[in-house]
């Protein structure tokens, strides 16, 4: 059985399963059968369950999202590819996400080519970190995984989205610098108000954590 250039996530999870049925293969991804079906016919899965389709498939989970490179694993071309933390907190796009625990739920690797081609930064310093709320709709919607490349405790280059802590919550939002040591906080949902906030105020400002640098898009 082969698989097309220019496959949908469908085709290429109906790919991965081949001949097993769709509830063997789910129950061994820990994926129910009506979700797994719900993906056969064109819904999108949520990151943690693309990870657990490629797990099992033993696919290249890049392939599986994205369709592009080869859907073989090669785990010993350490050289070719870069692996991403997925990390197990959510940057809040809306009122703000606790911060409590940051942990690394595993690492994902990613061809270094295809990093090199859709987003920008440095691969070996991104993360993958899920947003939460719709303030930053429809740029990022909630529940996507975005990249982030981390520059915990740096200075704002430039404006852009950045993830950033600011009074224990996490925030994904654009920020546009200000004379001085002030920045411009703005979500791209008119519904929420832009504010300001200062940088060099270690109680009441907010510290960069990294930039966005792309989502997690299933072409």
């Amino acid at each position: 059985m082969s698989i097309s250039s220019g496959s949908s996530f469908a085709d290429r999870l109906r790919w991965v399963i081949g001949d097993e049925a769709v509830y063997a293969f789910g129950r061994r991804a820990g994926i129910s059968d009506t979700a797994l079906r719900s993906y056969l016919k064109g819904s999108v899965p949520s990151i943690d369950k693309a990870v657990k389709i490629a797990q099992v498939g033993q696919v290249n989970l890049n392939w599986l999202i994205t369709g592009e490179g080869s859907p073989q694993l090669h785990p010993d071309a350490k050289a070719e590819y870069v692996y991403v933390p997925f990390v197990d907190v959510a940057a809040s796009a809306g009122a703000g996400a606790l911060v409590r625990e940051e942990s690394i739920e595993s690492v994902i690797a990613f061809e270094r080519n295809w990093l090199r081609t859709h987003l920008k930064g440095n691969p070996a310093e991104l993360s993958l970190i899920r947003v939460q709320g719709d303030s930053m709709s429809p740029t990022l919607e909630d529940g996507d995984w975005i990249f982030v490349e981390r520059q915990e405790g740096g200075d704002l280059g430039c404006e852009g989205i950045y993830v950033f802590q600011m009074d224990g919550d996490l925030l994904v939002k654009r920020l546009q610098r200000l004379p001085g040591s002030q920045v411009k906080v703005i979500s791209d949902n008119p519904r929420f108000p832009p504010f300001v906030a200062d940088l060099a105020d270690p109680i009441n400002g907010l510290t960069l954590i990294g930039r966005y640098r792309g989502r997690i898009s299933f072409d």
